[in-house]
Order: C-alpha cells, then sequence, then structure tokens
C-alpha cells in the first residue's frame, strides 16, 4: 500500500453539514471583485451577510471560499447584474432592500440569502415586463 493509499484509508470524512472552504476560483474572484468595484465592500459583506474585511480576504486569497459562500456571490452578482439592466444602481439598492409583491412582499435580498436567486430574477423578470403583482 502507498503513502497515499494509507492516508486515504484512515482520514476521517467530514462530518455531515461540516464546511470545506477552497481557494478562490479565478472566475469567482473576478466576479466579487466587480461586485466591490460597483458596490463597495462594505455593502457587498452586508448583502452576502459577513463581515466587513471577508470580501477582500477572500479577492487576495487570504482565504479560502466555502461553497455556499462562493453559491451566494455567484448569485449576488447575477442578480446586481440584472438589476444594473433594468434600473441605475441607486434603485436598484431600494428594490433589493424593499418589500416586492412579486415575492409575496418579503424582500429580494432577504428571499436571496434564504431561498437562492431564483425567486428574485423571477421578480426582476416580472418587472422588467411590466407586470402587477
Amino acid at each position: 500500500m502507498t503513502i497515499r493509499a494509507a492516508a486515504a484509508a484512515i482520514r476521517k470524512p467530514l462530518a455531515p453539514g461540516a464546511r470545506t472552504r477552497a481557494a478562490v476560483p479565478p472566475e469567482v474572484r473576478r466576479r466579487l471583485s466587480w461586485l466591490v468595484s460597483v458596490l463597495g465592500n462594505n455593502q457587498v459583506a452586508e448583502l452576502l451577510g459577513v463581515s466587513r474585511s471577508q470580501p477582500s480576504r477572500w479577492r487576495t486569497g487570504k482565504e479560502g471560499l466555502a461553497a455556499e459562500n462562493r453559491r451566494a456571490v455567484l448569485d449576488l452578482d447575477y442578480v446586481v447584474a440584472r438589476l444594473h439592466e433594468t434600473w441605475v444602481p441607486e434603485v436598484a439598492a431600494i428594490w433589493l432592500r424593499g418589500s416586492n409583491a412579486h415575492l409575496g412582499g418579503a424582500v429580494p435580498l432577504e428571499v436571496l440569502r434564504q431561498r437562492g436567486a431564483a425567486d428574485v430574477i423571477r421578480a426582476i423578470d416580472a418587472e422588467d415586463q411590466g407586470a402587477y403583482a
């Protein structure tokens, strides 16, 4: 048996739900940098629900990025890009934090955090089409 095989055999598996932090992929780092350039580091941190220093540590590679946070960055990137196609950034920020009829009165940012981007994207699509809820 090789050393690698022996190590793999005795390595303990991660507990269910345990987080692993991987290096930040270049594409995710690029998108995170764009978000920070558009919104600012503190606002990105607030929207992702992390400490203010976290986006900088991810962008510089000082800290890895858990899969859950990687998905949150990509979801936020897509939502913000879609909102900026529809409205100026100031209006997009208000829309993201306000009650939304297409989401049953929920706040888009909270829906994004709790359920992901799909429902928020549908709400943006409805706004784009001029639909009333």
